[in-house]
């Protein structure tokens, strides 16, 4: 086998280098675009605590202000506004929300319902931009359309990896060398090896990263795929939750729910405010 031996000189391995290459070239800037939201919104959570955090567990302390209370302390705060709602929580270090309105504009504010202290915007904008880069990340800023773009970037993706380690392959007797660069090479040579190594090492989460764009959009052959090494009817045992559709035991009705299921950002609320009780 010619291509086992010496690739470098067979018709596959041209062809496949020019597919790597023009796959390369059209989906960079989407690569980079999804690299840079992705790397932002992992740090979702973490603002939403800092800014949308709980009551301090130390002033939750005695009674709580009643709404009156809360009303007469945010016109202190907005004289001139107009309150339309507060928000009395359920949960003891959580904070109150008032909505005011004046002329027109409309907005919300957190209040300590122990002692009255100013927690900040209810919907800050930093919450703000951070949602819109997480709908940037997931459906490219056009809902459903969006995510489905998002499964074909996926999808050019594991071709881009594929053809790539195609590529990388140097021959039975130099595959070693696709694992690192020589340092004293030409600069072409060098760009060529830490091109070729980095994408070696990386094979495998770039892999997970565009079999997962395709799920995220088209989950229903993944599903069909679990579903048929390990059935559902066939699973023992049970879990409180795990049974939303039917009664204990109704294995059909969990089938259809999983194949119902649509694959969403953990912990992420339909819409709105991304609070933290």
């Amino acid at each position: 086998m010619v291509f086992w031996r010496q690739p470098q000189q067979t018709l596959v391995r041209r062809t496949i280098f020019q597919i790597h290459l023009w796959i390369g070239i059209a989906i960079g800037i989407y690569i980079i675009l999804i690299s840079v939201t992705g790397s932002i919104v992992v740090f979702r959570r973490d603002l939403s605590q800092w800014k949308l955090g709980n009551v301090p567990a130390g002033e939750a302390v005695g009674q709580r202000m009643t709404e009156e209370d809360i009303r007469e302390l945010a016109l202190r705060k907005y004289p001139g506004w107009e309150i339309t709602g507060v928000g009395i929580p359920r949960r003891r270090l959580s904070p109150v929300e008032v909505t005011l309105v004046k002329d027109g504009q409309t907005i919300g504010h957190r209040f300590n319902p122990y002692n009255g202290a100013y927690m900040g915007e209810a919907y800050p904008t930093s919450i703000r931009v951070m949602e819109w880069l997480v709908d940037l990340h997931d459906n490219l800023l056009a809902g459903e359309r969006g995510r489905q773009a998002n499964a074909v970037g996926g999808g050019l993706l594991v071709v881009l990896c594929l053809s790539g380690l195609v590529i990388w392959w140097r021959g039975a007797g130099n595959w070693v060398k696709g694992l690192y660069f020589a340092p004293r090479s030409s600069w072409k040579r060098m760009n060529f090896d830490i091109h070729s190594a980095v994408g070696f090492w990386s094979l495998p989460i770039l892999l997970l990263w565009g079999v997962t764009g395709v799920y995220f959009a088209f989950p229903e052959p993944f599903v069909a795929i679990v579903n048929y090494f390990e059935p559902l009817e066939l699973a023992t045992g049970s879990r409180r939750g795990d049974d939303p559709a039917g009664p204990p035991g109704d294995r059909a009705s969990q089938g259809r729910v999983a194949s119902e299921i649509r694959p969403g950002r953990p912990g992420r609320e339909p819409a709105g405010r991304g609070r933290t009780d």
